[in-house]
């Protein structure tokens, strides 16, 4: 399933039409009919993302901060025309976008998919930056932030100097206008612009869709956030926008106080997930990093499947553990040498990694044993995930020198999460069930995967 959406909207004909809507593309769909029971089932539920009409908000907007006090997630409020102008101030209250009435259903289902990756990456970043507080890795930051840095490109100057001048007093950004020949020509040593605020509402400007494929492309400037001003009556071409990358889109004409609220929420995504990368890329890498594969060590492991398994009890999500043991690598360490093993070691964790998903985590036990946890994952999903791993893995050449070339096979043993997953497993526990599985396989021949009796 794609996510979870909860519609409130005290129109029942209203519900109906949204959940078919979503419900087509695979939308689990959740509904409420006032805003005392979206709240309720926004706490109980846990939706991925919320769908609101604007007449359940009142004036002071405290409807909006009862919702992201039961359960912070993304919120796009439903607004008639007459409501328009009421934008900014549900965007300032905490909406994450306001769509008019009626909504195009591909730029709503694209709006729904955007705001569903950022959550996902959200989500996914502040795992592992939990990981690394409850090992003691990670501190808050202090000291000031730079000052954030927006790029307008717009084809016609002096429009571009004209945003760049209303923009500075909506926002404490530094805002600067720049070609878009200027953009592609940074390179990953260069400043580059935190935000870039594309203005593609020309019909006749040079600037087009292809701009953002292009930024997102490159490697200086893929991590950038990206905001389009569209055409007010275009809206396939906003879902397309957003489809092709594009944090946020609004539509003509150019209002700056909305499009400056719109723009700090981007900078302040942007910039969290920049402090988590950097957590992850360097405040772990000494002290839960293997020193030969660079994969995760034990520690880690331990530390991050405990917060697995904290998640799934609070959101009912299933997860998979499993343990993978190189076949005889004793006879490659004694026939070949150590430099050999560790070269076949070497190889084994870039296959895993190069073959599972950025929120899986795959981190070495010690010795020729490997651990991998895959979040969201069902058993017969897992089941599929292990034996390509294990196929993948008997397929692999080691090359050692040039007169030497190894294969190798690994036996797997996997548990999955239990059937009543309220009260978190301990991670040593699902290792040694794993591990019980992982001697089945070894006992039975070796190179096959066997799933623990209390998984199946």
């Amino acid at each position: 399933m794609p996510g979870r959406v909860l519609i409130i909207d005290p129109i029942a004909t209203n519900r109906i039409l949204l959940k078919v809507r979503l419900a087509a593309s695979n939308y689990h769909v959740l509904q409420a009919s006032s805003l005392e029971e979206g709240v309720s089932l926004t706490g109980s539920a846990l939706p991925d993302l919320v769908v609101m009409d604007h007449c359940l908000i009142t004036a002071d907007t405290d409807g909006l901060g009862d919702m992201l006090r039961a359960h912070p997630c993304p919120i796009v409020v439903l607004t008639p025309t007459e409501a328009l102008d009421q934008r900014a101030h549900l965007l300032a209250a905490g909406a994450s976008d306001c769509l008019q009435k009626p909504v195009n259903d591909a730029l709503l289902l694209a709006r729904l998919r955007s705001l569903m990756r950022s959550e996902t990456t959200r989500r996914e970043t502040g795992l592992r930056d939990d990981t690394s507080r409850a090992l003691g890795l990670s501190e808050d930051g202090v000291g000031f932030a730079p000052q954030s840095h927006v790029a307008v490109l717009a084809a016609d100057d002096a429009q571009a100097r004209d945003w760049a001048t209303q923009l500075s007093a909506q926002t404490s950004a530094r805002i600067t206008t720049l070609s878009m020949d200027a953009a592609f020509e940074l390179g990953e040593g260069d400043p580059v612009p935190d935000l870039f605020l594309l203005n593609l509402a020309q019909d006749d400007s040079p600037l087009h869709l292809q701009s953002i494929t292009e930024l997102r492309s490159r490697a200086a400037t893929r991590s950038a956030a990206i905001v389009a001003i569209m055409p007010e009556d275009a809206p396939v071409t906003a879902a397309m926008a957003l489809d092709l990358g594009a944090d946020d889109v609004i539509a003509c004409p150019f209002e700056a106080v909305e499009v400056g609220l719109r723009l700090t929420t981007q900078l302040r995504h942007k910039h969290r997930a920049d402090q988590l990368r950097a957590t992850v890329q360097h405040g772990l890498q000494a002290a839960v990093t293997d020193p030969l594969t660079g994969l995760f060590n034990r520690r880690y492991a331990l530390a991050h499947l405990k917060l697995i398994t904290e998640r799934a009890a609070q959101e009912g999500s299933p997860y998979a553990v499993m343990i993978l043991d190189i076949d005889r690598f004793k006879l490659v360490n004694d026939s070949h040498g150590h430099a050999a093993g560790d070269a076949v070691l070497r190889a084994l964790s870039a296959l895993l990694t190069e073959n599972l998903r950025s929120v899986d985590m795959v981190a070495r036990l010690g010795g020729e044993e490997f651990v991998i946890a895959l979040p969201d994952t069902a058993a017969s999903e897992a089941r599929i995930v292990a034996e390509r791993l294990r196929r993948l893995v008997s397929q692999m050449p080691v090359v050692i020198d040039a007169r030497t070339t190894l294969k190798v096979s690994v036996s797997i043993g996997m548990t999955m999460s239990p059937p009543d997953m309220l009260i978190p497993t301990d991670p040593s526990d699902l290792l040694e069930q794993a591990d019980h599985a992982l001697y089945g396989a070894k006992g039975n021949g070796r190179n096959q995967v066997i799933i623990s009796p209390s998984a199946a």
